[in-house]
């Protein structure tokens, strides 16, 4: 076989070298890695018997099991284009990304099919809703607005489909279009090619050092960028993905991890910060873990220090990267934790990034400016959105939106996002600066920065924080005095139970600004 090109060469060329190797564990079912791609072929040759053809869009609305793995790769080896939604929807996120992606086809539970009542008119490109039954409920029967949207129900469609041909696509060819969880209006759908797919993979799998012995544990989602690159960098060295489980249970995740030996597990800090709240999470119930990879936003020192005290032996690497760049840029290894306190690290192979101001011209070294990257894991553009896609890809990279400056040795420090600076009192504030204070403060776990409206200073700043034991306002503004300048200082500060987050566990600050605002959160 040549040098794959495409995504699900990767996996093809896995399965002929290991065909009885376990590619996916989930509680008692193992599914090998013959079974996983003969059953995407089938369901490939399912899709082409309704119609579906090179370049269609193939949307999944399914997460966290060997479903989803089926349907990705089968509508690769179509030649058709993945489109993974979250499937925690309802009819107005759903029908949007159906509608904007141009989707041929969906892939859903049954259970989420009332999304899509009375909404034939708006999808004219949607063909066959494809529904996979609830477990023990056999095959459905459902129909959509009285039959004028086709169903089909998905374990059929396996049993009746018989592998043919794989459809011929080039690495140029798109592979997948990602919905962005932003905050404020819609998402938008990040378009990847195979080319930017593969290029990710051989970067994390080199960084990482992956390869057939490794199980790794999956908590996050499989619809996210950050979750779908560990699917598909531990499936291209032949590697176990074990469903590890839900965070509402960490418990059981723990537990989980514990019996089936992982050797890795990926998450984001409010992962890690649920975990280590366990007194279960650590050694000896975890000590086959060899790899812990953080990515998805800042980790907190505090979270670190003790992840790195309850697992020891584990080699930890804090991660940078945006859907836009087909999820990864730069890699922290463990090494330079010590020396390099605060970093995300230097950029992966194929990578180059630098800081550059709003004309475009680079910075010297220790600048805060706009973090830029270029390589062949940047995306496409943004579908159907021309215009945006201008504003982000320029002549000298992808503009990413996060704020940064690169040291000597070509280490970036994040300062956040430009749209997240709050402008108080003529000085523009990073939130980042102030939440790694309040998170080093005494029994708080997890803290966030947001700005308010002021009548003098324009926007004030509030911090909310989780904590783990009863503390008072003295005492965080103790900590934020002896770390921050006065203009830097939390005007209010909040406490909640868990901070605002979405499906993939980033924090929504419009939505942190709203509980403020309503008066769902409890002063100091």
């Amino acid at each position: 076989m040549t040098a794959p090109r495409c995504l699900h060469e990767l996996l093809q060329a896995s399965a002929e070298r290991w065909p009885a190797r376990i590619a996916f564990v989930h509680g008692e079912q193992a599914v090998s890695y013959a079974e996983l791609i003969g059953r995407a072929r089938r369901f490939a040759a399912g899709l082409r018997e309704l119609g579906v053809e090179r370049g269609d869009r193939v949307a999944i609305v399914l997460d966290g099991d060997v479903d989803y793995l089926i349907a990705f790769y089968g509508a690769l080896v179509a030649g058709a284009v993945a489109v993974p939604v979250c499937p925690d929807t309802r009819t107005a996120p759903l029908v949007h990304a159906l509608a904007h992606s141009g989707a041929r086809v969906v892939v859903l539970d049954a259970t989420n099919l009332r999304w899509l009542e009375g909404q034939a008119r708006a999808l004219p490109e949607l063909r066959c809703v494809v529904q996979r039954a609830a477990v023990g409920s056999g095959a459905g029967s459902t129909t959509i607005d009285g039959g004028a949207l086709a169903t089909r129900d998905y374990a059929a469609l396996l049993a009746e489909s018989r592998a043919g041909t794989d459809v011929a696509v080039d690495g140029q060819a798109l592979a997948a279009i990602f919905y962005t969880s932003g905050t404020t209006g819609r998402p938008k759908g990040v378009m990847l090619t195979h080319q930017n797919l593969v290029a990710n993979v051989r970067s994390v799998t080199s960084d990482l050092a992956l390869s057939a012995g490794d199980r790794v544990g999956m908590v996050l989602p499989f619809f996210y960028a950050y979750g779908n690159s560990v699917l598909h960098t531990h499936l291209s060295v032949g590697a176990t993905i074990v469903q590890a489980g839900s965070m509402v249970f960490p418990a059981a995740v723990i537990a989980e991890l514990s019996r089936q030996l992982c050797t890795g597990l990926a998450g984001v800090p409010s992962t890690f910060a649920q975990l280590l709240a366990l007194s279960s999470f650590g050694e000896p119930a975890l000590a086959s873990l060899r790899t812990v990879t953080q990515a998805g936003a800042a980790m907190p020192a505090a979270v670190l220090r003790e992840l790195r005290a309850r697992l020891p032996r584990a080699r930890i690497f804090l991660m940078y990267g945006q859907t836009e760049a087909t999820a990864r840029l730069a890699s922290l290894p463990p090494e330079r934790l010590d020396d390099k306190p605060g970093s995300v690290g230097r950029a992966i192979d194929g990578v180059t990034l630098t800081i550059r101001d709003t004309e475009g011209r680079e910075l010297p070294r220790g600048s805060v400016g706009e973090v830029v990257a270029q390589g062949p894991n940047v995306m496409a553009g943004y579908h159907r959105d021309p215009e945006a896609s201008a504003r982000v890809l320029r002549p000298e990279g992808l503009r990413t939106g996060d704020l940064g400056r690169m040291d000597e040795d070509g280490c970036l420090f994040l300062e956040g996002r430009a749209s997240d600076l709050i402008k108080s009192g003529g000085h523009r504030i990073a939130p980042a600066e102030i939440e790694e204070v309040l998170a080093r403060a005494a029994h708080v776990r997890e803290a966030a920065v947001c700005g308010l409206p002021d009548d003098i200073l324009g926007a004030a700043i509030h911090g909310v924080v989780v904590i783990s034991q009863p503390v008072t306002k003295k005492q965080l503004l103790d900590a934020c005095h002896a770390a921050l300048p006065q203009f830097k200082m939390p005007r209010q500060l909040h406490v909640v139970d868990a901070l605002p987050r979405g499906p993939t566990g980033k924090l929504d600050r419009a939505q942190l600004v709203a509980w403020i605002e309503q008066g769902r959160t409890r002063k100091l």
